[in-house]
């Protein structure tokens, strides 16, 4: 592997292996999500599991959104820096919505405690940590160069 800084394989295969650390970290949260359910009964709260539902699943949403626009910031600025910088940009955004699905793991946690422990109920937020770190793995055409943009023929 080449030590060039503004190499693109060089960022995606680093991104690559911190975002598949990150998916070994999603699987054992999970793993310890079930165990600390599968142990512990809910907890009582003062406040209607109707709203408590709600406030989950917005977070589970907000957190989701948040991981998908962090995933396409890079593209945003493209063109205004060099290479270094949009693989260093390329790589910050990779693992930030790969941790940022991770996020959604103690939320679950929260939710099954309080308002639903089944799997039923925990599937969304596991899914949902496993999906979003399953695409941030760079792909090989993400730090391409991208073609010049088609002209439009003189009428």
């Amino acid at each position: 592997m080449t030590t060039d800084a503004a190499d693109p394989a060089r960022w995606r295969e680093r991104a690559r292996s911190w975002v598949l650390n990150v998916l070994v970290l999603d699987g054992l949260s999970i793993l310890a999500t079930a165990l600390i359910l599968r142990r512990w009964v809910p907890i009582e709260v003062d406040a209607d599991p109707g709203r408590l539902k709600l406030l989950f699943f917005g977070a589970l949403f907000a957190c989701f959104v948040a991981a998908r626009v962090v995933l396409r910031a890079p593209g945003i600025r493209a063109n205004s820096a060099d290479a270094e910088t949009r693989g260093r940009a390329y790589f910050r955004s990779r693992v930030a919505t790969a941790a940022a699905g991770w996020l959604a793991l103690p939320l679950g946690l929260g939710y099954g405690l309080t308002v639903d422990p089944t799997l039923a109920g925990m599937a969304p937020f596991w899914v949902a940590a496993m999906l979003l770190g399953v695409t941030a793995i760079p792909r090989r055409s993400d730090m391409d160069e991208p073609d010049e943009p088609a002209t439009e023929p003189d009428a």
